[in-house]
């Protein structure tokens, strides 16, 4: 990676303008699309406590804690993720691409009065019988320790001639030791867009979420994560830990939601199901560091 190939940027970009400039984006991707290989970094990131404060609230995370929850940098991540989206040499649209999963890892609990230097570059991508998969790979350093990664991938829908594996038989839902009921209202996914600054329409309202071709409004996939996260926090080991989650089908407002979760060995395991227990929502698991 030459200099030429990183920009540092002053100040986090807001993301509402961004999200504004993402609903008129039109690109049209070749067969091949080609990813810039570049590097965003924004250093001298302080915590705004009123921010921190509404996500823990929007989410479920406790509010005494000296440290960060550990999901709370993926909205700053996520700030990268549409500035780079939005850069000329993208080759993708930014609205309508799918989240398909999700991983953090903490190194070490991050201070709220901790200065924080985030990067993001795009970790990988690859072409499949769905359309376009691609990777955001950010890090947050505290001088020079990393202590905070977050890998997103996502899917840009569209024709590519690539052959679809065939489907093997749907397996019975995993048993598992523990569950506990959620209920998720409408004014969740508005709390968390007010939070994250993700103020995507199908989160806002069943009316502007049908313009957009779903039947309801659907909670945020990662207010998802972090609500599990938020739930399981008595029964993580640990303060170092990786989590992964594979999001699997959207969660339309209101609804009651099932968390399944167990402990396997040193790994807490968890599933996010629909209020009958059958449909996943998300699939993921705690592993400690």
């Amino acid at each position: 990676m030459t200099a030429s190939n990183e920009l540092t940027l002053k100040t986090l970009p807001s993301t509402p303008p961004m999200l504004l400039q993402a609903a008129i984006t039109r690109k049209k991707p070749g067969k091949t699309p080609r990813f810039p290989a570049q590097i965003l970094e924004v250093a001298n990131i302080r915590t705004n406590s009123s921010q921190l404060r509404r996500y823990n609230q929007a989410c479920g995370f406790s509010d005494d804690n000296a440290a960060l929850s550990v999901s709370f940098l993926h909205v700053q991540a996520f700030r990268l993720h549409m500035k780079m989206m939005l850069s000329k040499d993208f080759p993708l649209a930014p609205m309508g691409c799918v989240h398909l999963s999700n991983t953090i890892i903490q190194h070490r609990p991050v201070l709220t009065n901790e200065v924080i230097r985030l990067r993001c570059s795009i970790a990988d991508n690859k072409v499949t019988d769905k359309g376009y998969e691609f990777t955001f790979h950010c890090e947050a350093f505290c001088g020079d320790e990393l202590v905070w990664e977050d890998d997103s991938r996502y899917l840009s829908r569209a024709k590519t001639g690539v052959a679809s594996a065939p489907k093997g038989e749907r397996a019975e839902p995993r048993r598992y030791a523990n569950t506990r009921d959620i209920d998720i209202s409408r004014s969740d996914a508005r709390k968390y867009a007010r939070a994250s600054g993700d103020f995507n329409p199908i989160h806002l309202h069943d009316i502007s979420a049908k313009i957009l071709g779903f039947k309801r409004m659907v909670i945020h996939g990662m207010w998802s994560k972090a609500a599990c996260l938020a739930a399981l926090s008595g029964d993580i080991a640990g303060t170092a830990y990786r989590c992964h989650v594979e999001f699997k089908t959207p969660i339309f407002l209101p609804a009651r939601v099932r968390l399944e979760y167990e402990a396997v060995g040193s790994n807490l395991d968890f599933e996010l199901r629909n209020k009958s227990g059958v449909k996943p929502h998300l699939i993921g698991s705690i592993q400690p560091l």
